[in-house]
């Protein structure tokens, strides 16, 4: 049987970004990262998970810590967690009735306290269910349900979902649909702006209100984009997003105190619309990568850049410093860069040698 690599997506937050608006229960992290073996479900379509409530869907439970607070309708962070990479049971995780036996997994997703998987028959991509498990509060699993969701919560979605970010209460999924073309839905907490459905955008600096939405359309990202112009890439920060465009542009909304949004000084709370990231002209961007509170983003000619949050030195610039408020250029000399992931508090460079290197916050060892 052919094997793809495990899909790794690495956004743990550190713990100094866990400050802000929401705090958060925090006794072990949710899931880190899930990964797709193959396609179809009865021979070789395989999701891996760890850390908080999957341990419950689990074809072993010998990885399995269960602790106190298990009810019908919703489970405490730490029951059912899982210490080390676990194959999940399909059927435990949904079952036919849900799944059909060709099912085949076109994307997923991890937050910080929430996980996201996206099912399609193999024949029929364009027909999508969502499944989404852990926190709920602000419907960031697609739909109301319970606050902690005790089994998976399922929403029907009209295209084929190719990528899924996760935030701290946010979700952002880029779903493609026949002809070619592509677009952004999100769901979750908008108290921030970070899904971008504020009318008119916020910009003060007073006590945020609990404002949710279940799956809905970025339309507001329409009506910035040229003709032809269509997402390619979406991440989430823990508070903010960012939209990768096919021009090569970045699009961010959200919480922006720390210089998330990338458009300098006038945007540095909270906005609720998509605003293109400024100073990024020279060269159409190929890629992004955004966590907790700063994104990176490599540009044709091997250009990279960094914004956001940079106080513990993974902006890469030899500085440590609390806001980049616009894109900085790193002087990077290490080869062609092929990938770039911005993790809680450090940042991450592949190059085409197969080298990785790191910098930022590495008491727990980069």
């Amino acid at each position: 049987m052919s094997r793809s690599p495990l899909l790794l997506l690495p956004l743990l937050p550190c713990h100094h970004h866990l400050r802000s608006q929401t705090q958060m229960p925090s006794p072990l992290p949710f899931v880190r990262a899930l990964g797709s073996l193959r396609s179809s479900r009865s021979k070789s379509t395989a999701v891996a998970a760890w850390g908080s409530y999957w341990g419950r869907f689990a074809e072993s439970r010998a990885d399995t810590i269960r602790t106190p607070g298990v009810s019908a309708g919703s489970i405490q962070p730490d029951a059912y967690a899982l210490l080390v990479p676990t194959r999940l049971s399909l059927d435990k995780l949904a079952g036919p009735a849900v799944l059909p036996r060709n099912a085949c997994i076109s994307a997923m997703g991890a937050g910080v306290r929430h996980g996201l998987l996206a099912f399609n028959e193999c024949e029929h991509p364009y027909k999508t269910k969502l499944l989404g498990l852990g926190l709920n509060r602000c419907q960031q699993l697609g739909r109301a349900a319970a606050d902690t969701a005790a089994t998976p919560v399922v929403t029907a979605i009209n295209g084929k979902v190719s990528q899924i970010a996760c935030g701290r209460e946010h979700s952002a999924l880029l779903v493609e649909v026949p002809g070619g073309l592509a677009r952004i839905l999100v769901c979750g907490s908008n108290a921030l702006g970070q899904i971008g459905l504020a009318t008119p955008p916020r910009r003060d600096l007073g006590p945020p209100k609990l404002s949710t939405f279940a799956v809905s359309d970025l339309t507001s990202l329409d009506d910035l984009m040229a003709p032809g112009e269509s997402p390619t890439k979406v991440q989430c920060g823990l508070d903010h997003t960012v939209v990768l465009t096919s021009s090569g542009r970045a699009f961010a909304m959200g919480w922006g105190a720390d210089g998330q949004l990338g458009a300098g000084p006038r945007l540095t709370t909270a906005y609720g619309r998509p605003v293109l990231v400024s100073g990024l002209e020279e060269a159409p961007l190929v890629d992004i990568s955004s966590s907790t509170d700063f994104t990176l983003a490599l540009a044709a000619g091997n250009r990279l850049y960094y914004w956001g949050n940079a106080e513990y030195g993974q902006c890469m610039t030899g500085t440590k410093i609390d806001q980049v408020l616009t894109p900085v250029q790193v002087p990077f000399g290490f080869g062609r860069i092929t990938g770039i992931a911005a993790g809680g508090c450090h940042a991450l460079v592949l190059t085409d040698e197969g080298r990785v290197y790191s910098c930022g916050y590495g008491a727990l060892g980069l």
